[in-house]
């Protein structure tokens, strides 16, 4: 297996994504390094740390999958065999072992590494409908005969449309439960509400919009994945959100009109992109 690694950044704390790339960046045979921010950012470190690094920075955010599918062709012509996904907010505890059993394991479809694990697993492998984003293998092979990642999701449900339609071509995901992936939500903060802790994201309207707008497109492109009762439960999560932009959060109207848009858009099947 060869296989070629990209982690996408955003705004990044620099200090945290140095220590978190230490624990696999230098054991992947290609590392890129694709940065989303709008503002520059001065990798300069990393050049020196990752001198064979491959780093993008072209001044704009242009999603996830832009850059996944930039990476495949990459590492196609590269030869390397297989893609790694990374978010900036995740770290590995045991990517060699990962990494050794995922070749040894010679499996077809995408591989994931259990996230936040906080007991051990008697299972080596575990079969999971979809795997985050972050720290999932996929064949090259695979994506070949099913097809890049889907630009117009842009940064929401992107790795759940692309488990979803691998196993529409007869692949499964599996989850590696040896090794832990530690991810963390980099602008998550817990808040008291009504007398509990609860949790504010403090995304950003885009952000708001595709996770609104994504999930519903996601009912029609696998109407027999989402139930009834699944379908509701989404839009009562979008109030929830609603309800803690209200109380917790600045940029109020911005973010709620986010919401309300993405999923109008959403109920009519039409993937437009986030208005400026």
């Amino acid at each position: 297996m060869k296989l070629a690694t990209i982690t996408i950044a955003y705004n990044p704390n620099l200090a945290e994504l140095q220590q978190n790339l230490a624990s696999y960046a230098a054991l992947s045979d290609v590392f890129i390094l694709w940065d989303n921010s709008e503002k520059p950012i001065d990798f300069s470190s990393f050049r020196s740390t990752y001198p064979n690094a491959i780093i993008i920075q072209n001044g704009i955010n242009q999603g996830l999958p832009y850059a996944y599918n930039w990476a495949i062709k990459y590492a196609k012509e590269h030869n390397c065999t297989h893609l790694m996904t990374m978010d900036q907010d995740s770290c590995f505890e045991g990517f060699d072992d990962y990494r050794r059993h995922v070749e040894m394991k010679r499996y077809p479809g995408i591989c994931s590494c259990v996230i936040n694990r906080e007991q051990p697993v008697e299972e080596e492998w575990t079969p999971i409908n979809d795997s985050a984003q972050s720290g999932s293998i996929f064949p090259l092979s695979m994506i070949d005969e099913i097809g890049p990642f889907r630009e117009d999701l842009f940064i929401s449900m992107v790795d759940a449309e692309m488990c979803l339609r691998a196993q529409e071509h007869n692949y499964r995901t599996l989850q590696y439960n040896r090794a832990n992936l530690i991810h963390h939500i980099g602008s998550e903060r817990s808040v008291i509400f009504m007398g509990h802790r609860t949790y504010v994201s403090d995304y950003i309207p885009l952000r708001h919009y595709y996770d609104s707008r994504n999930r519903i497109l996601m009912w029609y492109e696998f109407p027999y994945d989402i139930s009834t009762s699944g379908k509701a439960k989404h839009l009562v999560s979008r109030l929830k959100v609603i309800t803690k932009i209200i109380f917790f959060e600045k940029n109020k109207l911005a973010k709620i009109k986010a919401i309300i848009v993405g999923t109008w858009y959403g109920l009519l099947n039409k993937p437009k992109p986030f208005y400026n």
